[in-house]
């Protein structure tokens, strides 16, 4: 008979193994911002936001503005805003979270951060 010494074999994983991209969670950090951000909308004096930047995705470019006014004479309420190139438009609450949440994302690339008109 022969002796045959025993071999370990460690298991190897391989990409496939790994959850595709598309699966994995978004770094955690980043996720609290964001969820803290509808927090903050929804447990603050609305005019709090006035003079705050925001950014919003037109046609797969990024438009950056300002909200001016806070305007609860209307019903709904609503937050006017200007962008940089002219527009206005008015949010809803709604609207406000999307573009304070995508501000947090892309307001590293504003050129006019502290374009907080007068």
């Amino acid at each position: 008979a022969v002796d045959i010494p025993s071999v370990r074999v460690k298991s190897v994983k391989s990409k496939a193994d790994e959850a595709p991209l598309s699966e994995k969670k978004p770094a955690a950090k980043k996720a609290k911002t964001v969820n803290n951000i509808a927090s903050l909308v929804n447990g603050s004096d609305p005019r709090s936001f006035v003079r705050k930047r925001i950014a919003k995705d037109f046609d797969s470019k990024t438009f950056y503005g300002t909200i001016m006014e806070y305007d609860d004479t209307e019903k709904p309420a609503y937050w006017h805003v200007e962008y940089d190139d002219g527009d206005e438009e008015d949010y809803s609450k709604k609207d406000l979270i999307k573009a304070l949440k995508y501000y947090e994302i892309k307001g590293k690339n504003d050129t006019n951060k502290s374009n907080k008109k007068s």
